[in-house]
């Protein structure tokens, strides 16, 4: 891993190094408290700061950045509000949510929050199916979106859009009911679909760790060092093609009870 002390601009070198250009869609998973502090940074705040500067300045006035703001609301049996419930995936995309100029989509499973020239594009009529036809997934494929992983691996949440794709047969959809409070502040009751797993069978649960190996091994990943952490990106068309290439060949590859060595 990296040296343990960094600069803020050195954010902004990690990005540019691993392929990220103006103009760019990034969807970012991220772990920031792995990196260790930016030289000069006391709270969480200012760090998530620093890392929100730094993605603005590369990916510039015609770049859109999207987090994951997920909340599994309709999943948990609780009322889901745009503008109030929280993220469940973090620090840094809790603090994107509540920044001024960022868009939030009505998903109450699996909302996203985005920033930039696509944003509104990204969050207006999320499908009723999270991961099925016209999803934000199949909008981010469309635009070859980059993948960003700030210390997280290769399974990402965006898998489950290449799975559905690919059929798999360890996952089925699920509705959840529930009710949602639009922007304007009326209440709807209504349904989304998830792509689940049996829980009752844990060989079915998702394993990616190998994933990675594989993503590297075939370039489809570009990973520098930061801090005592690592920054990686992927192109999501590579990514979608790379996995249903590996799906066709080894069906289960990607649960626990059955990915097999290449």
């Amino acid at each position: 891993m990296g040296s343990k002390v960094y600069e803020p601009g050195d954010i902004g070198q990690a990005l540019r190094d691993i392929g990220v250009e103006p103009g760019d869609t990034v969807f970012l998973h991220s772990n920031l408290g792995f990196f260790g502090a930016p030289k000069g940074v006391r709270t969480a705040d200012e760090m998530c700061e620093v890392f929100l500067k730094a993605l603005k300045e590369v990916l510039g006035e015609t770049g859109t950045l999207v987090v994951p703001v997920f909340s599994y609301s309709f999943c948990h049996g609780e009322v889901f509000d745009p503008k109030t419930t929280k993220s469940t995936c973090g620090m840094f995309p809790e603090y994107v949510r509540k920044q001024a100029g960022v868009l939030r989509s009505l998903d109450p499973n699996f909302s996203i929050a985005a920033w930039g020239r696509l944003a509104e594009f990204y969050v207006e009529n999320p499908a009723h199916e999270s991961f099925g036809e016209g999803c934000f997934w199949e909008r981010f494929l469309a635009q070859d979106g980059k993948i960003v992983c700030m210390n997280t691996d290769a399974g990402v949440t965006f898998l489950h859009y290449v799975e559905r794709c690919n059929r798999v047969a360890y996952r089925y959809n699920k509705a959840f009911n529930g009710t949602y409070i639009d922007y304007g502040g009326q209440e709807h009751k209504d349904y989304f679909v998830h792509f689940v797993y049996d829980m009752d069978r844990p060989e079915d649960e998702s394993f990616c760790e190998p994933l990675d190996a594989l993503c590297r091994q075939r370039k489809v990943c570009r990973s520098v060092d930061l801090g005592k952490g690592s920054v990686m990106a992927m192109g999501a068309r590579a990514f979608f093609d790379l996995v249903s290439e590996e799906l066709k060949r080894s069906p289960r590859f990607l649960t626990r009870g059955g990915y097999q060595p290449i």
